[in-house]
């Protein structure tokens, strides 16, 4: 038989094990922070980017033609728009440098708008600045938040279902013409540069331009710019939606071990803990509906975590008061 080790040796072996395992959890844990913490960080940089994949390069001053430059100001997917700010910069035999204005005269005509089809004509000697909005059509699902992601553009040719079909296309956004004296269009092609977007908080864009010589009016050829945009929730957004999903899991576990212990009576019942459930019940709702942009009651999270963490937390509330109920005394004179 092996010798076996006095009662006062086996304790403080079992001593050192523990301390030796609380150790280890709370390496673990800091460096599971330290990686959210990374995580964050690195997507809240990652998130208001905008880039632009193709199309044709910006006109140099020494050129002609017209630059356009785009940026996404508003999101608006519970109405399925979106509102891009456009600038118009005249290049070359297009701008006279002398008073900062339009050397000939144009015709923009907006496409896809929410609004239809605009067209605004520049005269000659407008001056150059100023911006205009345009609220335009996007396609895309709120409910998938955070994951979601809208298109702008047209499908593919070959799509068999052109309705469901995703927006992979480039799409009809503004042509320009030039106009004659008599403001009728001119059979000129001009040439269309795009300056990259800047970028818009919380969200990651992916623009991507080409030309189209299409038919403006019935008399000329003019140049439209045609426009595939992939907008989609930042990488700051996303970590914080999930953080905030993890806490409120968190939340109804501690509640639940908070209502097993006091129901197996391994703890004192605390009347007082009973406003402490409720006060969590009722505090997730404006917690979720305040997350960034997120979309009303109803999306895929609410189905898959909040109701079902609000539901938790109800049912710890209500073993906790049936403990109450059971295990207190009344009172007594």
């Amino acid at each position: 038989m092996s010798p076996t080790a006095p009662p006062e040796q086996a304790a403080e072996n079992a001593e050192r094990e523990r301390r030796s395992w609380r150790q280890w959890t709370a390496i673990f844990i800091g460096a599971v922070l330290v990686l959210v913490y990374l995580f964050s960080l690195a997507a809240y940089a990652e998130s208001g980017q905008s880039q632009l994949e193709t199309g044709p390069p910006a006109i140099g001053s020494d050129g002609d033609g017209i630059d356009f430059a785009f940026d996404l100001v508003a999101m608006d997917p519970a109405k399925n728009q979106m509102t891009l700010r456009m600038l118009v910069k005249p290049e070359g035999s297009f701008y006279n440098e002398a008073d900062a204005t339009f050397a000939k005269s144009l015709r923009l005509t907006v496409r896809s708008q929410t609004t239809g089809q605009v067209s605004r004509d520049v005269a000659a000697g407008t001056p150059v600045g100023g911006t205009t909005e345009l609220n335009v059509f996007i396609d895309g699902n709120p409910n998938t938040y955070p994951f979601d992601k809208y298109r702008y553009g047209l499908p593919a040719a070959d799509a068999t279902d052109p309705i469901d079909a995703p927006l992979t296309d480039p799409g009809p956004l503004v042509a320009v013409v030039e106009l004659g004296p008599d403001k009728q269009p001119l059979p000129t092609v001009i040439p269309i540069g795009v300056y990259p977007s800047g970028g818009l908080q919380g969200w990651k864009e992916d623009w991507s331009y080409s030309l189209s010589q299409q038919q403006v009016g019935q008399a000329a050829p003019g140049d439209t710019l045609m426009l595939a945009l992939t907008v989609k929730r930042g990488g700051g957004v996303l970590a914080f939606v999930l953080v905030v999903l993890g806490l409120m899991v968190v939340t109804a576990v501690l509640s639940g071990l908070v209502a097993r212990s006091v129901a197996r009576r391994r703890r004192p019942i605390e009347a007082t803990m009973a406003g402490w459930f409720a006060a969590l019940l009722f505090a997730l709702v404006p917690l979720r509906t305040n997350m960034p942009g997120a979309p009303p009651i109803g999306a895929w999270l609410d189905v898959a975590i909040f109701y079902w963490v609000e539901l938790a937390l109800l049912i710890a509330m209500a073993v906790f008061i049936g403990s109450w109920l059971r295990y207190r005394k009344p009172p007594t004179d």
